[in-house]
Parts: C-alpha cells; sequence; structure tokens
C-alpha cells in the first residue's frame, strides 16, 4: 500500500531522504530511500548533476506516494515512487524513460515498465543514451572506485613493509656497527 511522504532532499538520482506525511509527521524521522529497479549516474559522473536535478523536479510538486519494496543491505528502504497526477506511473519508470538513470536488471521491475522506458529513451537519444553506449553504467563505475581504493591499499600496506624491512636492516646494521667500534 502506497503511503504519502514528504521529501526532505534529494540524495543523487535515484536517492532521497523522506518522512512519512500525515497526522503526527512531526513526531517521525526522516529516512534513506533508495528508488527501486534504477540506477542513476553518481554525482562525480556526467549526468549525475543532471539526474539529481530531473529527480527535483519529479518531485518538487509534493503529493508524492511511496511503495515501499524492501530494505537495502545500507538499511536504505528501496521503494516505488508515485505522483498522483501521473495516472500511476512511478517516477521510477519517469527517470528511465527521460534518460536520466538506467533499468537494474538485477534487482527487476520487468512488469513495472523499465524496459519499455528505457528502450524509448534509447530510441530518442535522451540523457545517458545521448552519447550511445560510451558513458559507464553507474554499478560498472563504482566496481572502478571498489578496484581502485583496493589498489590503493594494497600498494600503501607494500610501502609500510618495505620502510619496516629498511628500519629493521638500518638498526641491525648500526647495531653491528656499534660492536665493532667497541
Amino acid at each position: 500500500m502506497a503511503r504519502r511522504v514528504r521529501i526532505r532532499r534529494v540524495i543523487d538520482g535515484d536517492s532521497l531522504e523522506v518522512k512519512y506525511a500525515g497526522l503526527f509527521s512531526f513526531l517521525r524521522r526522516p529516512f534513506p530511500v533508495r528508488l527501486y529497479g534504477i540506477d542513476a549516474p553518481e554525482l562525480a559522473q556526467p549526468y549525475g548533476q543532471e539526474s539529481r536535478k530531473q529527480l527535483e523536479t519529479l518531485v518538487r510538486r509534493g503529493g508524492i506516494r511511496m511503495d515501499a519494496m524492501a530494505t537495502d543491505r545500507y538499511g536504505r528502504t528501496v521503494g516505488l515512487l508515485y505522483q498522483p497526477r501521473r495516472r500511476g506511473q512511478s517516477v521510477n519508470v519517469e527517470m528511465v524513460r527521460s534518460g536520466m538513470a538506467w533499468w537494474y536488471r538485477r534487482y527487476g521491475g520487468r512488469d513495472l515498465g523499465f524496459p519499455e522506458a528505457e528502450a524509448e529513451a534509447k530510441r530518442r537519444r535522451r540523457g545517458v543514451w545521448k552519447d550511445g553506449d560510451r558513458i559507464r553504467r553507474p554499478w560498472d563505475y563504482r566496481t572502478g572506485l571498489r578496484r581502485a581504493r583496493q589498489r590503493r591499499r594494497r600498494i600503501r600496506r607494500a610501502l609500510t613493509w618495505m620502510l619496516i624491512v629498511a628500519f629493521a636492516v638500518a638498526l641491525a646494521g648500526l647495531a653491528l656497527a656499534i660492536m665493532i667500534l667497541s
């Protein structure tokens, strides 16, 4: 069942912070929501800022309803957002249709209109599809960031060990020199 929510802030093209609306809403705490079935460019990627602005535009007018689907591994609610004036069309699908997000096939949504919306965005070369398939998908981008972080960590660890060994060798050499001179 979809419940009315107030949008506190848009974090990026597929994440926002909301608060349940209605009676005693001032007592409720805001919580993070990840949009179901889509993955938008990260803010540092091309079209990241545009994607965020598109989501802000879609949820700006209020009257937004949210259907909570699950909770992800980071504790965020995964949900479908709806605008009452759009006759049941979800904000999630609109983000894909506008070319500001990819349909995240890994997590489903085939029956919600994501494939058709993505095909339309590709055909009309909207948003991320303007350049064809040249832009990195967000999940590939995040994987690249993780690998680079792991590589830096390995290099840092190796340099630390090299310094420790060099210090130990220098200390042993100093101790040997003291023994020889005494």
